[in-house]
């Protein structure tokens, strides 16, 4: 609890400095990448910011309270999408949980409690009957969640994320990638407050 909240006082500070002009210069090639294929986003209407992650990632779980925070500044211009990858049979599960969680209209709720059961709590919600008994904690019904789990819209949503990852051509978690196009990550950026820094660019850049 502590660590989240020093994570958005440290965050909160980096808004600061940046708005006193001491942000990086970022450069293609260095801090990010720029696909040569577009992947198609979400909606024309829209700049799309995606952030591709893992529950069990201590690297996401760590950056998700200062997320948090700049997603909440983010322009009424801006669409911002999480899609959860799955790079392991380990990371499957989690991935289930999280669009079960998004299709009975659970998923604010228990993203953060989440991270916290799997960081600090020890859990590894691999086993059905740990993630039924975690939902159930939310107030969801154990047959429901059950039937999402495996149901057609949770194999469609984990399909259609794993071609949206491939065309990324991401490696690893988390990654972030702006409008279809350009793909970067906190250590290509530079660190954590830099990350948001060059995410402003890029939508910045989107709208050229």
């Amino acid at each position: 609890m502590f660590e989240r909240v020093f994570s958005i006082l440290f965050f909160s500070l980096g808004l600061v400095v940046s708005q006193l002009g001491f942000a990086s210069e970022f450069r293609e090639g260095i801090h990010y990448q720029t696909l040569a294929k577009p992947v198609v986003t979400s909606g024309q209407e829209k700049i799309e910011v995606v952030e591709l992650f893992w529950y069990g990632c201590p690297h996401c779980d760590s950056l998700d309270p200062a997320l948090k925070v700049w997603v909440e500044r983010l322009p009424a211009d801006v669409n911002f999408v999480q899609i959860p990858v799955v790079f392991g049979r380990s990371w499957e599960m989690h991935a289930r949980i999280f669009w079960v969680a998004k299709n009975i209209g659970l998923l604010e709720t228990i993203h953060e409690p989440l991270f916290n059961a799997i960081h600090r709590e020890g859990q590894h919600l691999q086993r059905v009957d740990d993630v039924l008994a975690f939902f159930e904690r939310f107030g969801a019904d154990q047959a429901l969640v059950k039937r999402e789990l495996d149901s057609f819209a949770t194999e469609s949503a984990l399909r259609l994320a794993d071609a949206r990852t491939r065309a990324y051509g991401i490696r690893g978690v988390p990654a972030f990638v702006v409008n279809g196009r350009h793909v970067t990550g906190i250590t290509q950026a530079g660190g954590e407050s830099q990350l948001f820094d060059l995410l402003d660019e890029l939508i910045k850049k989107s709208r050229q």
